[in-house]
């Protein structure tokens, strides 16, 4: 049975919205967050800005403690101290022995609302990050998805990179204005749990963390086009193997289509070994070790459709080739009955995982009000998903699977890839606009 999540939710004076349970398995605590803020909204000319915030809050030093000494504080008593950046999130985690709650307490205050980003730190962080940009795209996955990103919103905020010059660009000032707009109680969902008093927790988040000014919170994000201008990105790079990512256009949830195109997207490819594309591709013809497919569920901008594998370079085309038959037919025939029960049965049994402790409730919970979903979007997946029905999955087929609408994004040997082209009604020359290039011309695309 799914928990409810009201009783653990708790808004408190200062803006802050927490869930909080008591655990009393074992004496930790953990603390995470969820800060509406990332790498979308980097300016222009200063993208990194937000994957640095988020270095310089763990590393840079604060009002009250040097950054040395924080390093110290935080071996000594093994606190397990994380902040990260993605798109359209800061995230922190912060757990502790019970003991020294009101220490680990401080030092998170500290980190979250007073950091110091001292000058030698944010130059340490820069020469870090630039020497990370000289090697990113060594291997061709990291590649490919860059590539790929560029491919399907050509011109989004999303689409954009870090360069040597955009983070050149960014000065201490502009980290201190960052912070400041992100870094607020009532920008935060914050989700606790562990061995402590809820009533004594709750006073103690209320006065660590600062109530918000009078100023507007700006947490809306960049509008973002899902677009595909060109029919294939093809990344040169000397290797004996391609990396191929086939991507279509999708949805921005909330979707009604998404619960039966995630059951789609477990028949095709979801689930890769007794998936159609894994079966054939991978078992019946043996041209990849690896193959699968995703509906990206995205909750800020338009999410993609996309089949991604590595096969030999000879073998290519045989496999897009393969892989679009495999399309067409779930699109023509739809599922079978079993496909579509093994598929609900999946995502179904794996539900109740994520509620295995007071720790995955929480977290789930505040990820949950963090996507604005409905308080029991928990209670209605399973049902939903148990709903569906083969005309269901044939409906969101016929609708959104169109073998003629893929961008091809693909890394490896050009022209070894292209004298394999001889694939009887498939061909990549007849494919068009196309764009070749070299992986460093991956940043400036527009």
């Amino acid at each position: 049975k799914v928990p409810q999540g009201a009783p653990y939710r708790h808004a408190l004076p200062n803006g802050l919205v927490a869930y909080i349970a008591e655990d009393r398995t074992l004496p930790l605590v953990s603390i995470s967050g969820y800060i509406k803020y990332g790498d979308l909204k980097d300016p222009e000319g200063k993208e990194g800005l937000c994957s640095l915030l988020a270095a310089l809050l763990r590393t840079g030093g604060t009002k009250k403690y040097q950054s040395d000494s924080l390093d110290a504080i935080i071996d000594l008593y093994a606190f397990n101290v994380k902040i990260a950046a993605s798109e359209t999130q800061l995230q922190f985690s912060f757990s502790c022995l019970n003991e020294y709650l009101d220490l680990c307490l401080d030092v998170m205050q500290q980190m979250l609302f007073y950091p110091a980003f001292e000058e030698k730190k944010v130059k340490k962080s820069m020469d870090l990050f630039i020497e990370g940009l000289y090697h990113r795209f060594d291997n061709p996955g990291p590649v490919l998805h860059a590539a790929y990103e560029k491919a399907m919103y050509a011109g989004g905020a999303n689409s954009r990179m870090p360069t040597v010059k955009s983070i050149r660009n960014i000065t201490r000032d502009d980290l201190l204005r960052a912070h400041q707009k992100a870094v607020r109680a009532d920008n935060i969902i914050c989700a606790v749990s562990g061995k402590f008093s809820s009533d004594s927790l709750i006073k103690h988040l209320s006065s660590l963390f600062p109530k918000a000014g009078h100023e507007a919170l700006d947490s809306a994000f960049p509008r973002v086009a899902l677009r595909a201008p060109e029919k294939i990105l093809f990344v040169k790079k000397a290797a004996t193997q391609s990396y191929v990512k086939l991507g279509l256009r999708l949805f921005q949830r909330p979707n009604p289509d998404y619960y039966a195109v995630s059951v789609l997207n477990m028949i095709l490819g979801g689930e890769s070994f007794t998936s159609r594309l894994g079966t054939k591709i991978r078992s019946d013809e043996g041209l990849t070790y690896s193959i699968y497919s995703n509906a990206e569920s995205n909750y800020f901008f338009p999410g993609t459709f996309f089949i991604e594998f590595h096969t030999k370079t000879e073998s290519t085309c045989r496999a897009l080739s393969l892989s679009l038959a495999e399309v067409q037919r779930l699109k023509t025939s739809g599922s079978t009955k079993d496909e579509l029960e093994h598929a609900k049965k999946i995502l179904i049994d794996g539900f109740p995982s994520m509620f295995r402790s007071p720790e995955d409730i929480v977290e789930n919970y505040a990820m949950n009000e963090y996507f604005k979903r409905p308080a029991d979007h928990f209670v209605v997946y399973p049902q939903k998903i148990a709903a569906l029905t083969s005309d269901d999955i044939r409906t969101v087929a016929q609708k959104y699977l169109d073998p003629l609408n893929f961008t091809y994004t693909i890394v490896g040997d050009s022209a070894a890839v292209f004298k394999t082209d001889t694939i009887a009604g498939f061909s990549l020359h007849s494919l068009k606009p196309s764009r070749f290039i070299e992986p460093d011309s991956i940043p400036p695309l527009p």
